[in-house]
C-alpha cells in the first residue's frame, strides 16, 4: 500500500474523486 500526502488544494481530487478506496489519517499538532 502506497502513501500519499494530500494538501488542501489536492484533497478533492486525491480523496473525494478517487476511483479506489482511500484511508485518510487526519493529524494535528494540537491533538
Amino acid at each position: 500500500m502506497a502513501t500519499h500526502h494530500a494538501s488542501d488544494s489536492s484533497f478533492d481530487q486525491d480523496v473525494l474523486k478517487s476511483n479506489t478506496p482511500v484511508i485518510v489519517d487526519f493529524w494535528a499538532e494540537w491533538c
